[in-house]
């Protein structure tokens, strides 16, 4: 009888634990969970044989229940005198677009002057990370330090232009265009309009130049003339693509891209990526700020411009070292006079 009985109490005390955690999780859901409403759910254990609060034995009692969900994958963190959910008991899948659209949102609330809004829109992605893994809270901080939005500025004096790029980049034909280059220079180039991107200032209308096998952003406030011409494009044409090889340390802790992809691993820790239609001048340049770390594969043409690039920054390096020594050989000759 006495085991019953000991047994029914052990069951109440166990489901009076569930409740409360369900109450726990319930305040953290939505925001709510101050310190003192926390305190107030597991009130009866804290004050159990001991007639007053003092915060050891408050402290004791909610570091049971907080170390409980955290073994079942709930993360919570106390801030400002209240608990914050840092993680979900199940995490939602977030694509690469979707990190990039909250990314937007977040740096669209930085330049909206209605408080209130912006406070609402960080609530709001605060909530949508409460869902995310540790990899794509990572991934969004990284965006957001990257990204800077200027949405005061709204396309409209590029309305009708965009429109024009917008149906060229529907058609299956090849365009001749006529632009300013970043020297202001006039350039002609054939290509396939493929869509229009936008950055923090302007509007830009991305091609694939046919003829180089490389993509292109031209802004579209720098676009003289766009004509058409009879040549069909084809899916060749449009399957660009950059294979490069990471090394050393870079190799472990790089992030694939959107628009990349993992080929294999090598034995030796190194590992080589698939990069799919990034613009060649945009990858250029990040995979310089590699250095030695970084290697192209193919294709050809793009690993000989990176090594053109190379040797044009290593000949400027070359010319303080001729002018040099030539005062040396003025020296030398001075002393034999």
């Amino acid at each position: 009888m006495s085991n019953k009985s000991n047994f029914e109490r052990e069951n109440r005390k166990t489901n009076a634990a569930v409740l409360k955690i369900f109450e726990f999780l319930k305040l953290l859901y939505q925001d709510e969970a101050t310190y003192e409403r926390v305190v107030e759910i597991f009130k009866d254990e804290i004050t159990k044989n001991k007639s007053e609060i003092n915060s050891n034995n408050i402290q004791v009692i909610l570091n049971k229940y907080i170390n409980t969900l955290k073994v079942f994958g709930i993360k919570i963190v106390k801030e400002n005198n209240k608990y914050k959910l840092l993680s979900s008991l199940y995490s939602i899948n977030f694509t690469g677009e979707d990190l990039k659209a909250i990314s937007i949102i977040l740096s669209s609330g930085e330049n909206i002057p209605d408080k209130t809004l912006n406070e609402n829109i960080k609530n709001f992605v605060s909530t949508l990370e409460v869902r995310m893994s540790h990899e794509d809270k990572n991934t969004l901080n990284c965006l957001m330090k990257n990204v800077n939005y200027d949405f005061s500025f709204y396309y409209t004096d590029l309305k009708e232009q965009i429109k024009v790029c917008l149906d060229l980049c529907n058609q299956s034909q090849m365009i001749n265009i006529i632009f300013l280059n970043y020297k202001k220079e006039e350039t002609g180039l054939k290509c396939i309009a493929q869509e229009v991107v936008y950055n923090s200032r302007s509007a830009l209308l991305k091609v694939y130049d046919t003829l180089e096998r490389r993509v292109l952003e031209i802004p579209l406030q720098n676009i003289l003339s766009i004509s058409k011409l009879s040549n069909v494009k084809n899916s060749v044409e449009l399957s660009q693509t950059v294979v490069y090889k990471l090394k050393n340390r870079l190799a472990k802790t790089y992030k694939l891209r959107p628009d990349e992809i993992l080929d294999h691993v090598e034995p030796n820790g190194d590992i080589v990526i698939i990069n799919k239609n990034e613009p060649y001048d945009v990858l250029l340049s990040r995979l310089m700020r590699y250095s030695y770390n970084c290697e192209i594969l193919s294709p050809k043409s793009l690993k000989d411009e990176m090594l053109s690039l190379i040797n044009k920054m290593l000949s400027s390096y070359d010319e303080p070292q001729k002018a040099s020594s030539k005062p040396k050989k003025h020296r030398k000759n001075k002393d034999k006079e």
